[in-house]
């Protein structure tokens, strides 16, 4: 087809371009199913951290020794729940937010 066609029937040139539109998402999706990923699996944003990565961040905080880790709901958030006994022979518990990796009391 020559330009001077294309300028008869602008329905087409229409169509053409919404399936470079909707080309895009369809092509992303195929990739996803390609490569065997699941978009709910896909954590880049919402990582978590470990058990060993809570237990290494509070070691280094406070020394001693790890005695426990659980999982915990507090104040609607999940956290790990970290029980240590420190140098000084004296137990303690502090909560690691598992989203962010910050530490409380």
């Amino acid at each position: 087809m020559t330009l001077r066609r294309l300028a008869f029937r602008p329905h087409l040139l229409v169509i053409a371009w919404l399936l470079c539109l909707g080309a895009s998402p369809l092509q992303a999706r195929a990739a996803f199913e390609h490569r065997g990923w699941q978009p709910e699996i896909l954590r880049v944003q919402q990582r978590e951290i470990s058990r060993d990565e809570a237990a290494a961040r509070v070691k280094k905080r406070f020394g001693g020794k790890i005695l426990a880790i659980s999982e915990v709901q507090r104040k609607g958030r999940s956290m790990y729940r970290v029980k240590g006994l420190s140098d000084k022979s004296q137990v303690y518990v502090v909560y690691v937010d598992k989203r962010t990796g910050r530490i409380s009391r």
